[in-house]
This record gives structure tokens, C-alpha cells and sequence, in this order.
């Protein structure tokens, strides 16, 4: 009876191993799966970020989401950060069309003001200002129009990629605006790295970024920055 009983407990035995060793095999299965459909998720929600809708708050809402999910099943930091790459380029490349949108309207506002100048002094010096301001912008403007900002961004740094699409010392802007336009450059900077550590948009950064989807308030950021440069 002895070894019958022994031999039953093996048996009991090799039938928990198979089962343990079943669900082993079965988390891991569901595991890479999830890591495959968060993978797919954060890159359809990156390309249809070009798209406006819904907000990025949602969109990263979402993510979020997703994240927690591959948080329980263990999934390692490094695998997520390949996860997340996508997301994560397309906020930096966000920022960069968001400051590179706000320069434009600048361009427009200084356009303007140099017009109006003339018609309202009719004066010499008013017209050699507008042109030499010509003269600096349009090889500018040409330059920036093929800047190919997406293929800069995949292999260099935000702030990196502005300096490179920013005019130099002596071009069309002044100092004063050089100088208005490096604090909005820190702005949009700070919150992208803050998003490159988690891996998304922080709260911050969604609120920030949001303020945005309307491009008026292009105009709005783009007045600020020349009350504060007058």
C-alpha cells in the first residue's frame, strides 16, 4: 500500500508540474500578445495624432490604460520603451510643429507691422526697413519650406532640431525677439523631456499641448511673444 500511495503522489505530482508548466506557457503567450496589441495601439494612436482628434489628454488617457495593463503583466521597462517609441516621437515632433507654427505667425505679425509703418509714415526709412526685412526672410522662408523636420527629429534632439530651423544672429529677427522666442523654445523643450521619461504626454504637457488644437491660438502665442520682444 506504501508504494502504491507513493506512486499515486508522483502521479499527483507530474500532473501540477504539466498544469504550472501549461500556465506558464499560457502567460507568457498572453503576455507577448498584449505587448504586440500595446504596440499596435501606440502606433495607430501616434500616426492618428496628426489627425486633431480626439484631445491628446484622452489619447494619452488611453495609453495610460495600456500601460497599466503591461505594468501587471510584467512587462520590463525596456520592452516597453520600444512600445512607446513611436508616441514618444510623434510629441516631440508635436512640439516642434506647434513652435515652428508660432514662428510663422510671427513672421506674419513683423510682416504687418512693417507694412503698416510705411503706409502710416510714408516714410524712406519705413520702406528700407520692410525690404531688408525681405531681403533676411525670404532666403529663410525658402530654406525652411524643404526643412524635412521628421527625418532631423528621428535622430537628434528637439532642441537641437528648433536651432537648426531658427534663423541666425542678424537674420530677420532681432535680439530682443531671439531672445523671447529661446524662453517659448524652453517651454516646449521642458515639457518634451518630461514626456520622453514617462514614455507619454504628461498631464502638463496634454493641458499645454490641448490649448493648441485650435490654431488660433497659434496667433494668440505668437502676440505674446511680440508684446514681450517690443
Amino acid at each position: 500500500m506504501p508504494q502504491v500511495e507513493f506512486i499515486k503522489t508522483l502521479g499527483v505530482e507530474a500532473r501540477l508540474r504539466q498544469t504550472v508548466t501549461e500556465a506558464v506557457a499560457t502567460l507568457a503567450t498572453v503576455r507577448r500578445l498584449a505587448e504586440i496589441s500595446a504596440r499596435a495601439s501606440y502606433l495607430t494612436i501616434a500616426w492618428g495624432n496628426r489627425l486633431g482628434t480626439p484631445s491628446v489628454k484622452d489619447k494619452q488617457s488611453v495609453l495610460d490604460d495600456i500601460d497599466a495593463q503591461l505594468s501587471d503583466l510584467k512587462v520590463t521597462p525596456e520592452e516597453r520603451s520600444v512600445i512607446v517609441k513611436p508616441w514618444v516621437g510623434m510629441i516631440r515632433a508635436d512640439f516642434f510643429f506647434l513652435y515652428s507654427r508660432v514662428v510663422r505667425e510671427f513672421a506674419a505679425l513683423k510682416a504687418s507691422d512693417l507694412t503698416a509703418k510705411i503706409h502710416a509714415t510714408q516714410s524712406r526709412e519705413a520702406t528700407d526697413a520692410s525690404m531688408a526685412h525681405s531681403d533676411l526672410i525670404t532666403p529663410w522662408s525658402e530654406q525652411t519650406n524643404k526643412f524635412g523636420a521628421m527625418e532631423r527629429l528621428e535622430t537628434k534632439s528637439l532642441s537641437s532640431v528648433i536651432d537648426e530651423y531658427m534663423p541666425a544672429e542678424g537674420g530677420w529677427l532681432t535680439d530682443k525677439e531671439l531672445s523671447a522666442f529661446q524662453a517659448f523654445k524652453g517651454e516646449l523643450v521642458r515639457l518634451n523631456d518630461d514626456c520622453a521619461k514617462k514614455g507619454g504626454y504628461t498631464a502638463e504637457a496634454a493641458n499645454y499641448y490641448d490649448q493648441y488644437a485650435e490654431r488660433q491660438n497659434d496667433k494668440e502665442k505668437a502676440k505674446q511673444l511680440w508684446e514681450a520682444s517690443r
